[in-house]
């Protein structure tokens, strides 16, 4: 594997001075694994980390060229692992490396205290589907996922809604229909809901993109569920903006969002209204809402997304509670018939 150019390795993270890319290796069930790991100059204290898993075939090197992701670390100060897979494959049907990540996850700790609230992963093809299976195994240690061309496993159990970003072009060797199931399946696992937002071309700004972004949210905790379809992309990790997206740049886009705690901001879909004629208000120490029916389910969320109140609807005619919380907007979801509707209160 190639070593990034760049200054020597000075001192440790507390220190902020440690730099560029590492080859290196780790004892992991008795057998030595190989990773690239990149630490950006002057990174703070308790930086946040992203593990990006390369597709078969291939090595955490060539990930780490083809996602660029390195130049994403450097400006936004975060660090970036690529681990090797044993001869360029990933063992889907076993543990050893789900065990080999979690030794990683350990290590990299150890050495430059980073942030476990916010420890992401994303991976290509192959890679894509351990993606998957970590955020269905691993939901309590990883904050959000992002699989690129990859399938959710035939089981599927998080500890946790945890968010999920996949990308796939229509063309790809899988179909999109396999695709898009994987997103319905993080969808009804994260109780998202049942309606998603449709913007065609994303970003909206680029008249020649040829990507639709599905978005899936606010869900549960406050979690997303995104996909982005390609129209005639093929199996790849995207990197073209004229006509695409710089993917490395929309994942940690979507990772910067989400902690495990909760999400850090809300997205755009919260402004969605499946249903214009609800609307909320806050009067006397209750949050209440006019035009639900006694079939409705409320869910109330701060500015960060964390749940602050789950309400029924003849609770919300009536006013729920809401005395004693903090000033500032929140963001009140309502659910009703298979329609959706998203509101904003603010507290005085």
């Amino acid at each position: 594997m190639r070593t990034k150019t760049g200054l020597a390795a000075l001192c440790i993270a507390a220190l902020g001075m440690t730099v560029s890319a590492q080859n290196l290796s780790i004892k992991s069930g008795g057998v030595n694994r190989t990773y690239v790991l990149h630490v950006p100059a002057a990174v703070p204290a308790n930086p946040p980390l992203m593990f990006v898993l390369c597709g078969h075939g291939m090595t955490g090197a060539q990930q780490q060229k083809d996602t660029q992701m390195d130049k994403i670390a450097d400006r936004d100060k975060f660090i970036v692992v690529y681990p090797d897979a044993i001869d360029m494959n990933w063992d889907q049907s076993g543990t050893s490396d789900f065990v080999f990540y979690l030794a990683l996850l350990d290590s990299i700790d150890a050495k430059y205290h980073v942030d476990r609230n916010r420890v992401y992963a994303a991976g290509f093809s192959q890679g894509a589907g351990m993606t998957h299976a970590v955020g269905c195994g691993y939901a309590e240690k990883f904050a959000a996922i992002a699989p690129v061309s990859g399938n959710i496993p035939a089981v599927c159990a998080p500890k946790r809604a945890i968010p999920m970003f996949l990308t796939f072009g229509t063309k790809d060797i899988a179909t999109p229909d396999k695709f898009m199931a994987s997103a319905a399946a993080w969808a009804q696992l994260d109780d998202c809901p049942a309606a998603p937002t449709v913007v065609r071309p994303y970003p909206s700004t680029n008249p020649n993109s040829l990507v639709t972004r599905i978005t899936y949210g606010p869900c549960k905790n406050g979690t997303e569920v995104i996909a982005d379809s390609i129209k005639g992309g093929p199996h790849e990790w995207p990197m073209d903006t004229q006509t695409k997206v710089n993917n490395s740049e929309e994942v940690w886009a979507f990772f910067k969002k989400f902690t495990l705690s909760g999400t850090t901001a809300i997205a755009p879909a919260a402004a969605r209204r499946d249903h214009p004629d609800v609307e909320a208000f806050y009067s006397r120490g209750s949050v209440r809402l006019r035009g639900v029916g006694e079939t409705a389910k409320i869910r109330i969320l701060d500015a960060r997304g964390r749940l602050a109140a789950v309400s029924g609807g003849p609770e919300a005619t009536g006013g729920i509670a809401f005395a004693g919380r903090a000033s500032g907007l929140y963001h009140v979801m309502v659910s009703e018939k298979g329609r959706f509707t998203a509101l904003k209160v603010m507290v005085p």
